[in-house]
């Protein structure tokens, strides 16, 4: 009984401070006023879908321009570089043509010396010659420019006698072909036109080619019908001087002394 006695009062202030303390948290909580709601306007955000990543694009576009300038450079170091071949080529030409034009007149003052040394001299022969024996000259003239080459590689020189028949062979094939020979009214000086004549043993002609044209069908036709014309010459009995000089043979057709 004592004991309780004892705890009593402790127990009861302990509830009346509890009690208190209760009552000074309920005041608190009712007197505070709840935070009113607060209207927040919406805040939007514009966006556009793209295709590319406008860094990458830019990035790709710098490369692209950074390339075209190289391609451009390179285009225009190689047009120089062909306008400078296309230059030394030019020159080349030129300076090709110009040797050929320095060649070519060195070779008319040339002949023009020579062709006034020889009709200097031929004036000189025949100062006091008759006509008909300038007449003659000329003749004469133009049988020595129609030439008969004959040639063969393949055999080394003959004795100087085998040599001496068949010329005198020579200038009597040349002189028919000369006799049979009518020059066509458009022949000029300069031209000239290489036939192949080939023969049987026995003189006839069994065939010519035009080795070489002078550029003049009606000078051509001429001198292939001078030599069909003859059908036969008179050759070597000798087989070894015919096979040698007479099986074939060249004639070459170049009257440069004509006066039309």
């Amino acid at each position: 009984m004592n004991a309780i006695s004892t705890y009593s009062l402790p127990i009861l202030l302990a509830l009346v401070v509890h009690a208190g303390i209760a009552a000074l948290v309920m005041m608190n909580f009712e007197s505070k006023e709840l935070p009113s709601a607060v209207d927040v306007e919406p805040y939007y955000i514009e966006a556009s879908v793209v295709d590319k990543n406008p860094h990458t694009v830019k990035k790709e576009q710098k490369k692209q321009k950074k390339q075209k300038a190289q391609n451009a450079k390179a285009s225009r170091d190689k047009a120089r570089r062909l306008a400078k071949a296309e230059k030394a080529r030019q020159d080349k030409i030129n300076r090709d043509k110009l040797n050929a034009a320095k060649i070519k007149s060195e070779a008319l003052i040339e002949q023009e010396r020579i062709d006034k040394s020889a009709t200097a001299q031929s004036f000189a022969e025949n100062t006091n010659t008759q006509v008909e024996e300038l007449r003659e000259q000329e003749r004469i003239k133009m049988e020595d420019s129609l030439s008969l080459a004959i040639m063969d590689e393949q055999v080394g020189i003959r004795a100087v006698t085998d040599d001496e028949k068949a010329m005198a062979f020579v200038s009597q094939i040349q002189r028919e072909i000369i006799q049979n020979w009518s020059r066509p009214p458009s022949a000029r000086n300069g031209m000239q036109a290489l036939l192949r004549v080939y023969l049987v043993p026995t003189g006839e002609v069994v065939n010519v080619v035009l080795e070489q044209s002078s550029g003049n069908d009606a000078f051509d036709r001429s001198a292939l019908l001078a030599v069909r014309k003859a059908e036969r010459f008179v050759v070597p009995t000798q087989s070894r001087q015919f096979e040698r000089n007479f099986r074939e043979f060249e004639v070459l057709f170049r009257p440069e002394d004509l006066r039309l």
